[in-house]
């Protein structure tokens, strides 16, 4: 009798850890820009196949850069009444249907960035979306033990918005970012670059939260995260699926060169597999509040790439 109650006793707290690990696994949103740049697929693609990031929702960031509205034509895009946020809608929409994901949250993100052009302030305007709202909700959701994982791989206006909005969140969350340029020997950021430029307010408003858990890939550290369009895509067509191609198709639609860098599928690797990258603790920029940013200073390149090939191949 005592030796069934032991066995019962050992069944039931193995039950329980399994319950708990379970609820303590950390969720992710994936908030990306997927109509400007095509590395925003790859990076999507390889966050949803095994093994993957628990993805709770694919959130649409716009891109409303200035200078795509002083030309005619962005990425093979005419501008005129070019409406950013909606194009990468329907692009994660794509992606998760032929990714048979569609039944996870997909919330579209706010048209322009936070406040105004020339700056922000407490009465400046916060923009506002169905992305903000989910983001708050599942922020709500998690705690300062448990957080929510955001990765904005581009301008990060839905997170700094749902900040903004609701400040009580801020501690319940870890932001991950791609953008800025940060030189680990100086320790200077710079903070010139396209994704902070399409929303340097929000970005201001995310290192400015002394509260919020921050880990930034910079550019100049995804630089040569570099793949060649002849060996990707002759890779991509070989697997005969509607990811891989969708994946392959978006190269000559935006009339990419020979080499792209892979910018956000970097982010994405190296959160999935820490051991291929480099992370460090750096004071942030001098002119914000948040003085401790874990910083991403080198990746392993040939190793990024080997996962990356080997999760598409064994899921398509």
């Amino acid at each position: 009798m005592f030796t069934q109650i032991k066995r019962l006793l050992v069944i039931c707290f193995c039950i329980s850890l399994q319950f708990t690990s379970f609820a303590q696994e950390k969720k992710f949103i994936l908030d990306a820009d997927t109509g400007n740049e095509l590395d925003d697929f790859y990076a999507i693609a390889r966050a949803f196949i095994n093994p993957c990031l628990p993805i709770i929702g694919l959130t649409s960031a716009h891109y409303n850069n200035v200078q795509i509205f002083v030309d005619s034509i962005w990425n093979g895009n005419p501008v005129k009444n070019f409406n950013t946020v909606a194009v990468s809608q329907e692009y994660n929409e794509a992606l998760l249907r032929d990714l048979n994901k569609l039944n996870i949250p997909h919330p579209i993100g706010c048209t322009k960035m936070l406040g105004y052009a020339y700056g922000y302030y407490p009465t400046a305007p916060i923009p506002t979306s169905p992305a903000v709202e989910f983001i708050i909700n599942e922020a709500r959701k998690a705690s300062p033990k448990n957080k929510l994982g955001v990765i904005c791989i581009g301008a990060s206006t839905n997170l700094a918005a749902a900040i903004e909005t609701a400040p009580d969140i801020a501690a319940n969350i870890h932001a991950y970012l791609l953008g800025c340029q940060y030189d680990a020997a100086t320790r200077v950021w710079n903070k010139s670059e396209f994704n902070i430029r399409n929303d340097l307010n929000a970005f201001d408003v995310i290192l400015n939260s002394k509260q919020l858990d921050l880990t930034i890939m910079p550019i100049n550290t995804a630089r040569p995260f570099v793949f060649s369009k002849t060996e990707t895509l002759k890779r991509l067509y070989a697997m005969k699926h509607p990811v891989p191609d969708q994946l392959a198709n978006i190269w000559p639609a935006i009339n990419a060169g020979e080499e792209r860098v892979m910018w956000d599928l970097a982010l994405i690797i190296a959160i999935i597999k820490p051991e291929l990258a480099t992370l460090e603790d750096r004071p942030g920029p001098p002119e914000n509040a948040n003085q401790k940013v874990h910083v991403y200073t080198a990746i392993k390149l040939d190793a990024m790439k080997n996962d990356f090939w080997k999760a598409m191949e064994a899921a398509f």
